[in-house]
């Protein structure tokens, strides 16, 4: 084996590690999340976690043995067997680790901490609110973090891939619906019957608000703009970006349609707030250039990251 060879080797390796810490940090956000807020308030979001607090009663009624973690233990094992079924060997390699993980750590939460260690200190009224909010920042980031690094929390997405797969049903419509479909169930109480549309309303929000933030994780954190100018003046233009943004640019030559005039158009991609500053930099520069800004969910590639994010 070679030098060149082992680089790649050690690279690859060194991925890997990485790979698999970072999704083990996520699925530890996503149990944080799930003992101390989700389940000492009883609101569910979807998913597996969401159907253990949905027939927690029951396992209570098993004996006390039979926790969250026990009743993720099976469900996860009863799902990884339906992946390798329904979606292949790859597809089991890549989730069995998560959906192992996930109730490991959970169990050992259940044994060495307190689950209403942040509850009890959150006043009553407030209660349902604070927990929404915390464990939505740390399901999202958690479950953001995975995803942006080829992982998967094991459970329910398997079931949501089965779906989209057989179904032909786009993989985010089958996640939205199927832990709708969960938050209304949680709704029901049948001793008496009733309906708790508080519990589904919070269930809701947090939905929503964990697929915003798992959206904006897994795709960088910090929102990019792709600033396009049409100018007779490209080399002016590209001088000001250098000089005040140390970016590069592509030149692309453009045809006007209605003059028929051939210019130059000047791409750049960049942050945000430099966005701003730019625009006005090339107003002032070209005021006949015209300039048009976009915005850019995933930037890869040769892109410096500036800033804390």
């Amino acid at each position: 084996m070679n030098n060149d060879e082992l680089d790649i080797k050690k690279i690859k390796t060194k991925k890997f590690i990485k790979q698999y810490i970072y999704i083990t940090f996520g699925v530890f956000l996503l149990n944080l999340a799930f003992f101390f807020f989700l389940e000492p308030a009883g609101i569910v979001t979807g998913g597996m976690m969401g159907i253990a607090i949905i027939i927690e009663p029951i396992l209570l009624n098993l004996g006390s043995w039979f926790t969250s973690s026990i009743f993720l233990y099976i469900a996860n094992a009863i799902c990884l067997i339906l992946g390798l079924i329904f979606l292949g060997k790859d597809f089991f390699l890549k989730t069995v680790y998560a959906s192992l993980i996930q109730p490991t750590i959970l169990f050992i939460f259940e044994r060495t901490m307190d689950p209403l260690f942040f509850y009890n200190t959150i006043t009553d009224t407030n209660q349902g609110l604070i927990c929404l909010i915390c464990s939505s920042i740390l399901t999202g980031i958690g479950i953001g973090i995975a995803v942006k690094y080829n992982g998967s929390t094991g459970g329910m997405d398997v079931i949501q891939k089965i779906i989209s797969k057989y179904f032909k049903i786009p993989i985010s419509q089958t996640m939205y619906v199927t832990d709708l479909i969960i938050v209304l169930i949680a709704g029901l109480s049948f001793n008496p019957f009733s309906y708790n549309i508080e519990r589904v309303v919070l269930g809701v929000l947090g939905v929503i608000s964990v697929g915003f933030i798992v959206d904006t994780v897994a795709l960088s954190l910090k929102p990019r703009r792709t600033m396009y100018v049409i100018t007779k003046n490209p080399e002016l233009i590209k001088d000001l970006i250098y000089k005040n943004l140390d970016r590069g640019v592509t030149f692309n030559k453009v045809i006007g349609g209605y003059t028929g005039d051939e210019q130059v158009m000047v791409i750049c991609t960049m942050d945000k707030n430099e966005s701003y500053r730019m625009t006005s930099i090339v107003a002032l520069a070209d005021p006949k250039a015209f300039t048009f800004v976009t915005s850019c969910k995933e930037v890869r590639g040769e892109y410096e990251k500036r800033g804390l994010l």
